[in-house]
């Protein structure tokens, strides 16, 4: 925010959004600890989006230079940890052990972004694929970071608009899901009825 963010000074006032005891002022707004949590993470998701574009970009150029390879890449930060959450997406604490809960506030904090814009439908189906993943017992803790990792992706580009989206990668991604899910029991069901939604949604179908 270059210079608009700063903790608060004061103990007067309440959080503009939530109305609780605030701690940081950023830019004329206070915000509590939850809230200020959320600005941030919205903040590296930003960043994030950003960071693996240019990676991507990156890969591209040392893929068609004769010497490629050479290109530095930006580090993508973690999402900023917390209290955990979610509005949308439910996780039972029997599974939180195995699963890391900052991508699935990530996830959950797209799908509430895309609600906001209209896109109920693929709201629902990543809602869905999520809590499958998080609660399937027949894939080690391994690869549901993976698939979770991958529907982390796929939700920050949905949130992008069409002309901002790496159409390549979101089909990557898309196959790398598909790959594993059909051949995954607990998601097999799930996934047939979700990959036509998210297909569509990319136009892809």
């Amino acid at each position: 925010m270059d210079g608009q963010e700063e903790k608060a000074t004061i103990e007067v006032g309440h959080c503009s959004q939530c109305g609780r005891p605030p701690v940081w002022r950023v830019a004329n707004a206070l915000l509590c600890v939850d809230c200020f949590h959320k600005f941030e993470v919205a903040r590296t998701l930003d960043f994030r989006i950003a960071a693996i574009g240019m990676n991507y970009a990156a890969a591209e150029m040392d893929h068609l230079a004769p010497f490629g390879g050479i290109s530095p890449r930006i580090q993508v930060p973690d999402i900023p940890r917390g209290s955990t959450i979610l509005n949308n997406i439910k996780v039972d604490n029997s599974v939180v052990g195995s699963i890391n809960t900052g991508n699935v506030a990530s996830i959950d904090v797209n799908i509430s972004y895309l609600k906001k814009a209209g896109g109920d439908e693929v709201s629902a189906a990543l809602v869905e694929l999520t809590e499958t993943i998080a609660r399937a017992n027949d894939i080690d803790d391994g690869q549901k970071q993976v698939l979770l990792d991958q529907v982390e992706f796929v939700s920050e580009q949905a949130v992008k608009g069409a002309e901002g989206r790496r159409s390549g990668m979101i089909s990557a991604a898309l196959s790398a899901l598909d790959s594993t899910s059909k051949a995954t029991a607990s998601l097999s069901a799930i996934w047939n009825s979700v990959h036509p939604i998210l297909r569509h949604f990319f136009g892809m179908s």
